[in-house]
């Protein structure tokens, strides 16, 4: 079992960047829609993530084809309790597409497997 720690990093990290850009693309915000330097200056500890969050892509991958229906439905949960729009019936979409692309990763790494021919 590889865990889930790589893929809850990757979505903590979409979650705090979609809340930025939705907060500097606000109209209350200091440019109103249009994005200032002040604005992109304060992104900047987002911006310097990018790096390690490339580096754990290729393990969150490797988690994901590993999930086993604990660990989806603790992701499931994980991307719930942090995803929140005001309709809630749109919101109960997302995350049950969500809960679909967790299973994806097992039906992947079922079809990657060698499936034994009839003349070995």
């Amino acid at each position: 079992m590889l865990g889930t720690e790589n893929i809850k990093e990757l979505l903590d990290y979409g979650f705090s960047l979609a809340t930025r850009v939705k907060d500097i693309r606000d109209i209350d915000s200091p440019g109103g829609e249009k994005i200032t330097w002040t604005e992109v200056i304060g992104s900047l500890g987002l911006i310097t993530k990018v790096p390690k969050i490339i580096g754990d892509a290729k393990e969150a991958y490797e988690e994901w084809l590993d999930l086993d229906v604990t660990e989806v439905a603790e992701i499931k949960a994980y991307f719930a309790d942090k995803f929140d729009l005001p309709n809630d019936r749109v919101e109960a979409i997302f995350e049950e597409v969500w809960g679909i692309l967790l299973g994806l990763g097992k039906l992947i790494n079922l079809l990657k497997k060698e499936v034994p021919t009839d003349t070995e």
